[in-house]
């Protein structure tokens, strides 16, 4: 595999073990908030309801939209890397851009004349 880490590995390396908490309560969420709020619809909202399976499965499924949502809402939360990397850069063009991906062509050239 030539040294290369794959998988679950890569979520208990350093840098990611932030991730790899949020993915899994995120995951542990998603399988058990929805059952619990299924059943509590069930036998304690809405047992005489006309028609309580409805409303629980309904209920259910505000509760895994919720985790859904809360699991999204954190990870745009979280810093973005490379806007600190720009920023100790320096943002006023010339050498010590950043641009280190190659040089600029088109309308991104600067012209030296």
């Amino acid at each position: 595999m030539g040294g290369q880490t794959k998988g679950f590995a890569l979520l208990l390396q350093e840098q990611n073990r932030e991730v790899a908490r949020k993915l899994g309560t995120a995951t542990l969420l998603m399988f058990t908030l929805p059952l619990i709020a299924f059943y509590v619809g069930l036998y304690v909202l809405f047992p005489r309801k006309e028609d309580p399976l409805m409303w629980s499965g309904g209920l259910a499924v505000l509760f895994a939209n919720v985790v859904i949502a809360g699991y999204v809402f954190s990870a745009f939360s979280e810093e973005d890397e490379g806007t600190d990397e720009s920023r100790r850069m320096g943002s006023g063009g010339g050498a010590g851009d950043g641009d280190a991906a190659g040089p600029r062509v088109g309308a991104f050239k600067q012209r030296t004349d």
